[in-house]
């Protein structure tokens, strides 16, 4: 087929007058809405004719002259329509304040190129400055009153371009720049300040965040190795800090480390912020402290990550320890937004660093435990998180499960500011930001991070047995329900200049349209109409149900139902699992093609199946015996309930599922089909795999199964070789014998999560006990299926399989009679033809 021809338009509502571009790569508003800036697509990329700007390479890595990175831009003023052709751009970016646009020029022919400011409200196009340079990561500040940009040359035979930091302090009157020009004295030697990492401004633009970067010669990728004149050869010791396969998929990550610095603009003074020893460095836009997190000391195939905590003075980079061997990830609440407190868990308790003492606060006595009781994996459980903060910088915003609290960082008592409503409904509370954020009076990311409680704020809702969804409103500490029912709800939107909220809503049946409606949410009026194909299909009703698995939890599951269900009906049952799913009772199930065995496609319920998703709860160490539990249970209830014949229900699941779905699928007699994608089936084995990557695949981590296990997903809390008959009898490999529904078996060959010959194995021990299976391996695929062929393929033959076994259906030719390799690729057979 001919090439594509993208086309963009821009369509005023009120009169309908449009304006067309084709050939466009992006589009960008300006904060102001008075202008829009479109990208033309590169001239190499898909559905752009030849003859355009060509963007050559990124710059970097030759060693030598690399390509420029320009290409055209076109600047629309809305009101008129009138456009502007920028030419061979390399970044542009509005300020924040919508007055005026800034860009790079990158050109083939490097003596036009520079600096360039636009004021939007005249068009004027001023040249701050012309260089032969090549000019990267262009910033300005939350003001729109300074600007940042990196200047550089390639160094031949070298990776790293040699860059000068230039800083405008005050854009609109032209003042002097202040320049940190390459190889200067406060440059560390060796070192070269890189456009690998981003520029970032204080929130008073007298500081700047810049990354420095050793230098080193550039890759010679021209040259082939040959084991006939070099070894190739890849040294794997147990004493290593990673593994190789991890350093072999982190390479180009480590290759583009770079140690943040600050730059003081008053005084062009250059500080080390982190280095080697202090790699992870949270900057903040205000205060005079950084945090850092040494992990050194700490690494760890499996155990829980730890830091040593670091107080680094911004102005001096001098370095304090303050907290050893500190839980990171969730146990960590982080920088507060005004630079003056550092959040942390520990001892089932918040606490708050002052960073000017190097004091520690204990927070919120009295108040109940912010303990994550829902976390089920092994080891220390965190808190639900921090929400955010103040304005004043006073209190923290933290949820428990269900309430919200403000807690003073002083060490006060903590305010529930919900009021305990939470907790006796058991509604889960969380804030909505739905107002537009003003970030010219302070940066974004800190406005995002505060929250006015003292003002009215909107509240999302969420029951967590009826699965409801809506909004409160909180008003002076009284909660006012706005919406609540039976759907579920993006988060709103608020109009800059008027009281009107944009959102949507969604149900089983209802797809998320787009409404609009006042502050109180009541009057709300669906704007688009983007699914009206659905009426032309059989659909369907989801049921919430209760049920309680063999040890005492109580769980709950979500049953759909065809359209034309009639009462006393027994339907077959397709039933699949991951964790937990009866949040996702109101969402809208998108109709698509299967991608693995997971998920469940709404064209079995259009099909007339009864589906069933079911939560599992986890304990350490029993995660299988979990999922047959939970989901045998939910099964048991669904069949007592009445909707459907306990002779006709197949169970699938992908990965942690799909090992789940092997482990159901050989261990209970519920079933009368079982499909089972991408999933383990000797966790022995898998333990100790280079998890997610082999010397053929990347894709995955690199690290082995270790933390997987231990305290990760699969929550088994030891080893093999700490319990090995746990190992053994939670795998599906040892109980292949026992199996005796049939087994529908998926798996890409080329799966860098888990490996294709835990589906092999699995298939060879049902072959070797004389079991009914059948396995789809799809060549070259991963973990799931991206070609559209194949994923067509998977979704016909997953109907075909459990139509056959569940309702009845003639059994396809592949299952009956395989496919045998050499008739794998023949075109479809043709009718005979006779030659007179």
């Amino acid at each position: 087929p001919a090439t594509i021809q993208r086309r963009w338009e821009l369509r005023e509502l009120a009169t309908g007058r449009t304006l067309a571009w084709r050939d466009i790569a992006s589009a960008t508003f300006s904060p102001s809405s008075t202008h829009l800036l479109l990208r033309r697509r590169p001239a190499d990329a898909p559905g752009t004719p030849s003859g355009g700007n060509a963007p050559g390479a990124n710059g970097r890595g030759t060693g030598g002259t690399a390509a420029p990175r320009g290409v055209d831009m076109l600047l629309v003023e809305l009101a008129t329509g009138g456009t502007v052709l920028l030419g061979t751009v390399g970044e542009a970016a509005f300020n924040i304040p919508g007055t005026h646009l800034a860009y790079t020029v990158d050109a083939a022919v490097r003596d036009a190129n520079g600096l360039f400011l636009v004021t939007l409200a005249t068009g004027a196009v001023r040249a701050v400055e012309n260089d032969t340079l090549r000019y990267a990561r262009l910033t300005w500040n939350h003001r729109g009153t300074a600007l940042a940009v990196l200047k550089g040359r390639e160094v031949t035979g070298m990776r790293e371009r040699r860059n000068t930091l230039v800083v405008y302090p005050d854009v609109a009157t032209g003042a002097a720049p202040v320049t940190l020009v390459a190889g200067a004295v406060s440059i560390p030697p060796g070192f070269e300040l890189s456009d690998r990492a981003p520029l970032a401004f204080s929130e008073n633009a007298q500081r700047l965040t810049v990354g420095v970067i050793p230098q080193q010669p550039a890759p010679d990728t021209a040259r082939r190795r040959s084991t006939d004149s070099l070894p190739d050869v890849d040294v794997w010791r147990t004493q290593d800090e990673r593994i190789q396969s991890q350093q072999m998929i982190e390479a180009e990550r480590d290759r583009n480390r770079t140690f943040a610095h600050v730059f003081h603009v008053g005084t062009g003074a250059l500080v080390a912020i982190a280095d080697s020893t202090l790699r992870d460095v949270d900057v903040p836009a205000a205060g005079d402290w950084a945090v850092g997190l040494d992990e050194r000391p700490y690494l760890n195939d499996w155990k829980r990550p730890r830091a040593d905590v670091y107080r680094v003075n911004l102005r001096t980079g001098a370095r304090t320890r303050l907290l050893t061997a500190q839980l990171t990830g969730a146990h960590v609440g982080g920088l507060s937004p005004d630079g003056r407190h550092w959040l942390y868990w520990q001892g089932a308790r918040w606490h708050a660093l002052q960073l000017d003492s190097a004091r520690a606060q204990p927070l919120a006595p009295g108040a109940p435990s912010f303990l994550n009781t829902e976390y089920d994996y092994p080891f220390e459980k965190p808190a639900y998180g921090v929400l955010g903060y103040t304005p004043d910088g006073a209190s923290a915003i933290i949820p428990g499960r269900f309430d919200l609290w403000r807690v003073p960082l002083s060490g006060a008592a903590a305010v529930n500011l919900t009021g305990g409503t939470g907790t006796r409904q058991q509604i889960v509370f969380r804030p909505v930001r739905a107002q537009p954020i003003d970030s010219t009076a302070l940066p974004a990311d800190r406005v995002r991070r505060e929250l006015a409680v003292d003002r009215p704020l909107l509240l999302s809702a969420y029951g967590e047995w009826t699965k409801k969804g809506g909004f409160y409103r909180l008003d002076g500490g009284t909660l006012t329900p706005l919406v609540y029912e039976d759907a579920s709800f993006s988060a709103p939107l608020k109009a800059r200049d008027a009281d009107v909220l944009l959102f949507t809503r969604q149900t089983f049946r209802e797809f998320p349209d787009l409404r609009v409606a006042g502050p109180t949410l009541a009057d709300a009026t669906p704007i688009s109409n983007a699914n009206p194909q659905q009426a032309e299909y059989r659909w369907g009703n989801r049921l919430l149900f209760d049920y309680v698995t063999r040890r005492g939890v109580k769980l709950q599951g979500v049953l759909a139902l065809p359209d034309d269900y009639q009462p006393g009906q027994k339907l077959p049952m397709l039933v699949t699992f991951y964790e937990k799913n009866s949040q996702t009772m109101h969402r809208y199930p998108t109709p698509s093609l299967l991608t693995g065995m997971g998920g469940m496609p709404v064209e079995a319920v259009s099909r007339g199946y009864a589906t069933m998703l079911p939560d599992v709860h986890f304990h350490t160490g029993s995660s299988h015996s979990d999922m047959l539990d939970a989901v045998e249970a939910a099964t048991r209830k669904v069949i007592a309930m009445g909707y459907v014949d306990p002779k006709r229900i197949g169970v699938h699941g992908h990965s942690y599922g799909g090992e789940g779905a092997a482990f159901i699928g050989v261990k209970s007699s519920l079933f009368a089909a079982v499909g089972m994608g991408a999933g383990v089936t000797d966790l022995a084995s898998d333990f100790s795999q280079s998890w997610g990557w082999t010397y053929q695949v990347s894709g995955g981590s690199g690290e082995n199964g270790n933390g997987y296990y231990m305290t990760g997903q699969g929550r088994w809390g030891v080893s093999p070789w700490e319990n090995p008959a746990l190992f053994r009898n939670e795998s599906a490999l040892p109980f292949a014998p026992q199996a005796k529904a049939p087994f529908l078996i998926m798996h890409g060959t080329a799966d860098p999560t888990v490996a294709f010959t835990e589906g092999m194995n699995f298939y060879n021990a049902l072959r070797f006990n004389g079991k009914e299976a059948v396995m789809l391996a799809y060549p070259g695929e991963g973990h799931g299926l991206r070609g559209l062929a194949n994923r067509r393929d998977l979704t016909g033959r997953y109907f075909e399989y459990f139509d056959h076994h569940l309702r009845g259906t003639p059994a396809p030719a592949w299952m009956t009679q395989g496919v045998p390799y050499l008739v794998k690729d023949r075109p479809p057979a043709a009718p005979p033809r006779i030659i007179p």
